[in-house]
């Protein structure tokens, strides 16, 4: 093989960890935009604990479906460019997704909430589903 087909194909799973990592910050960008729409536009005037209290409930409940739709989403647009190993990209993608999602709760919380296991479950299987659908999609090469 060359030089520029092996650069190819390592690229391909770069590209899946890349997707992934933006899943997780568009998710992020999500719980940050819903907050603040919360706190400056619909509902002026709470107090802070009540603010508090609708970002942990948004972060929560947004962390959980946006990053589901997010790494869903990114994936799709992974396929693509993929000849093959289609579910095996997009599981990538979610590992990405979840690996930044982890990290950032470790590092921000000292501790990863019980509603990460079901967010990550959900995030595999929206990776490997958007890979499972491509591939279906994807004539065989002989």
């Amino acid at each position: 093989m060359t030089a520029p087909v092996i650069q190819a194909r390592r690229d391909h799973w770069l590209r899946a960890i890349g997707y992934g990592l933006l899943a997780e910050i568009a998710t992020i960008f999500t719980i940050i935009a819903a907050v603040l729409l919360h706190h400056y536009v619909f509902r002026r005037g709470l107090s802070d604990a009540e603010y508090a209290a609708f970002g942990a409930q948004a972060g929560a409940v947004l962390g959980v479906l946006a990053g589901t739709i997010y790494v869903y989403l990114f994936a799709s647009l992974l396929m693509p460019r993929l000849v093959a190993n289609h579910i095996a990209h997009g599981v990538v993608v979610a590992i990405a997704a979840i690996a930044l999602s982890v990290g950032g709760s470790v590092a921000g919380h000292q501790g990863v909430p019980r509603a990460y296991i079901l967010a990550s479950l959900l995030k595999l299987a929206a990776g490997a589903f958007a890979g499972f659908r491509a591939s279906r999609r994807t004539p065989l090469r002989v």
